[in-house]
């Protein structure tokens, strides 16, 4: 049996992902998972080192007596204009999907031949039941095709598997990570992250409103007897209603409510847990509203307060750039005064007329008078 040995395949992720993309618009489009799609790969090969970096649709038409059939010059187009963006990168092989390789494959392998003359064929399982959903090894398999005689002593084509790893950098980790987890929303990237964000706080308030209700009923059963209390459980839940603050008065009663009840079931267990019950009301009592709107008031001034310092102090700071800037130019413009004040006296001292009131000697006066 043929192997592949000393052959080195580093898959990138982007290749993969444009071959599932390809897959599932297609398989949406037509209404059937066992559509089929085609495609190029293109990447560097050195030796027996292949690295696997892009990859482009093609098109594949039905021959007369069904067997598939290239579509060569829009191959030949569609590889023109990625040499001309991407001149490093080399055809080498095609893609596909299916569970194994196929006489269709075989044959349409063939065509590949005058382009590259070892092409890769890379398939893709998508409904593979060798790879369930919690499998972590991809759906991917990358066969060498190697040419071997048959039965009639005819040449054929014979693929072999191949070992591959992925591999990518930092930036295309980043960048496929975007484009496989696409923002959810059609006002674009801000709307999908809302949506995202009260998704996740929906979630999380549904989750805390079962919780609450399992409570409520727990509760409710040990009120009317049909549940025998837990006095461990019985003080979470009074320790719970003690620790949240009621907003309305309507709230601090229902609070109270349910911390005394919880405390009387506490003491339901004997005359022991007495204490445990007086606990539990005195835990269940809410606090007062006049002392929540006094705590509340406390923490709104101090953040009214922290408000005005920062606003102040980004003033400040402002004025002394703008001193800084004034004196800059009031010490420029004294500095270039003083030297059209020289270069007057200068002038005059030479003697002989208009020459010495030059106009170095004016300008210097006229910086002084602006300064």
């Amino acid at each position: 049996m043929a192997t592949t040995e000393g052959l080195t395949v580093a898959l990138h992720p982007l290749a993969i992902l444009q071959q599932s993309d390809h897959w599932t618009r297609v398989s949406l489009q037509s209404g059937s998972p066992s559509t089929r799609v085609v495609g190029a790969l293109l990447g560097t090969q050195q030796g027996r080192q292949v690295e696997i970096f892009n990859s482009f649709e093609l098109v594949v038409n039905k021959a007369d007596n069904g067997t598939p059939e290239l579509d060569h010059a829009y191959f030949d187009t569609r590889r023109e204009q990625f040499k001309q963006v991407f001149p490093t990168l080399d055809f080498l092989g095609w893609y596909s999907v299916g569970q194994a390789p196929t006489p269709e494959d075989t044959a349409l392998h063939k065509q590949f031949f005058p382009y590259n003359e070892s092409p890769l064929f890379l398939q893709l399982s998508p409904s593979s039941a060798s790879h369930p959903s919690t499998s972590k090894d991809l759906p991917v398999a990358v066969y060498e095709s190697v040419i071997e005689l048959v039965a009639g002593g005819q040449p054929q084509p014979v693929f072999v598997p191949a070992q591959y790893e992925i591999v990518t950098g930092e930036a295309e980790r980043v960048a496929v990570e975007g484009v496989s987890k696409p923002e959810e929303g059609t006002e674009g990237g801000a709307g999908g992250s809302l949506i995202v964000a009260l998704s996740t706080q929906r979630n999380a308030l549904k989750m805390l409103a079962d919780r609450v209700a399992v409570v409520v009923r727990y509760l409710e059963a040990v009120t009317a007897g049909t549940a025998r209390p837990d006095p461990e459980t019985l003080r979470g839940v009074v320790a719970l209603l003690g620790s949240l603050q009621a907003g309305t008065g309507a709230g601090a009663g229902a609070g109270g409510g349910a911390g005394a009840g919880a405390g009387e079931a506490v003491g339901a267990e004997g005359d022991g847990e007495g204490k445990e019950a007086r606990r539990g009301k005195g835990e269940g009592e809410a606090p007062s509203r006049e002392g929540l709107a006094a705590e509340f008031m406390t923490e709104y001034n101090d953040v009214l307060l922290t408000t005005y310092l920062s606003a102040l102090t980004k003033q400040l700071q402002t004025a002394n750039e703008l001193l800084d800037r004034q004196l800059f130019v009031v010490q420029s413009s004294t500095g270039a005064g003083k030297d059209g004040g020289a270069g007057g006296r200068d002038g005059s001292g030479g003697g002989g007329g208009g020459g010495g009131r030059a106009p170095g000697g004016r300008r210097g006066k006229h910086v002084e008078m602006f300064a």
